[in-house]
């Protein structure tokens, strides 16, 4: 349950405190881009003045939120808009790829490359970036029942993400990727993908109920480049919106993974006019709106009936549109050392902020989508200082230890 509560004055915050301890549950309070137990009455007073902040109640119990919700009230502390009851069990589902990073960590005696063995693929990533972060999320997808796809299982449920919606196939092998690290931490992939598991999901694959039980979809452009995923994908979708679930979309380009250029940019853009929230990389903007300017860029996509669009920019940070207008949001100093699942993790950070705020996407002002950016960049700016994707995924004391630190200059 999320509810709106008031932070006016000192009593308000006492009673709100009190309130929150005497549930058997956890209870976050969230304002602007801080989150801290609402337990605590030096972190509430720590947070940075506002007259309200939504409140997180970690409880399917409909006895134990009711009478919370009575309590407050009887308070004078829930806001007059009224509660905002969150009816999913999930705040984020993702449906697509999860794969093998085999990524390079140095060359042995005799001078031949050594790869460690990583979960990864974007969807997933983003997953395991909100999970790590606190949130309740979901996977969909497939990988082979073989040595790696257990792999891949465990790791979902080792980062405590639902895999009720994970498949493993006897018919097809898990998706490898080798990624080699640059020594600015970018990275260089190579795929094993012909016959791959995750090309392969089925309509019969997807749960339905998981769908139904999230309050956002979060998709990739990889699921788009091949038959039968392509149209999962889009029935996936379809479902969702149905249900009425915010869809997210990360237009991940691989070129390697598609025939031609061509067919990227028809299928990319073909998920464009589903899109709550989009990301993209200052890489892809021409390759999805013909546009080289990325601010530009945003504003089609925009034009085109996406809600918000963020840009990353890498180490400088992001630019997020709306219908209201832009923002810069400035990265972090910090040095890379591997940005493998980087983006994944500031979209998780962003997705997580986005999902706690009780609003819906037409209903956010581009100074909090900023905030949520900001986020998201401190998240991405822990994540590159440690290998892998899903491994690297920091917890919410180092996000907000991150978010203490200096951002980069104009």
């Amino acid at each position: 349950m999320r509810l709106k509560v008031k932070l006016c004055d000192a009593v308000a915050i006492k009673n709100l405190v009190l309130a929150a301890s005497s549930l058997p549950c956890d209870v976050d309070l969230q304002s602007g881009s801080f989150v801290v137990d609402a337990k605590s009455i030096l972190g509430v007073l720590g947070l940075p003045k506002q007259d309200t902040g939504i409140l997180q109640v970690h409880s399917d119990d409909p006895n134990i939120c009711t009478l919370f919700l009575e309590e407050l009230e009887h308070l004078g502390i829930l806001c007059p808009e009224g509660p905002m009851i969150q009816k999913t069990t999930f705040l984020a589902c993702a449906l697509g790829e999860m794969l093998i990073d085999f990524t390079m960590q140095g060359r042995n005696e005799q001078g031949q490359r050594v790869f460690a063995q990583n979960a990864g693929g974007a969807p997933a990533n983003v997953m395991a970036a909100m999970a790590k972060l606190g949130a309740r999320t979901a996977f969909i997808g497939k990988a082979g029942n073989d040595m790696h796809g257990r792999f891949l299982k465990e790791t979902l449920e080792q980062c405590g993400i639902d895999s009720t919606g994970f498949t493993l196939s006897d018919d097809y092998f898990t998706t490898l990727a080798f990624v080699d690290v640059k020594p600015d931490g970018e990275r260089e992939f190579s795929f094993a993908r012909n016959h791959g598991a995750d090309k392969m999901l089925e309509k019969s694959d997807v749960s339905l109920e998981l769908i139904r039980s999230s309050g956002i979809l979060h998709i990739g452009s990889i699921s788009l480049t091949d038959e039968p995923v392509r149209s999962t994908t889009f029935f996936a979708v379809q479902k969702a919106k149905e249900a009425g679930c915010v869809i997210s979309y990360d237009p991940n380009y691989r070129a390697s993974l598609w025939k031609s250029e061509e067919l990227a940019k028809k299928q990319m853009r073909s998920m464009i006019p589903y899109a709550d929230l989009m990301k993209i990389s200052e890489e892809e903007t021409f390759l999805l709106t013909g546009e080289s300017d990325y601010q530009n860029a945003a504003k089609v996509l925009i034009q085109g009936g996406v809600k918000i669009v963020v840009v990353t920019l890498g180490k400088l940070g992001a630019y997020v549109q709306s219908k209201q207008g832009g923002q810069l949001v400035k990265g972090f100093r910090n040095k890379a050392i591997d940005a493998t699942g980087a983006g994944d993790a500031f979209w998780g950070g962003f997705l997580f902020q986005f999902s706690r705020c009780g609003k819906n996407p037409e209903s956010i002002a581009v100074e909090e989508a900023a905030e949520f950016a900001d986020f998201g960049n401190a998240v991405a700016s822990v994540c590159v200082q440690k290998h892998g994707a899903i491994p690297a995924m920091p917890n919410m004391t180092q996000v907000m230890e991150q978010l203490k630190e200096e951002r980069l200059e104009a």
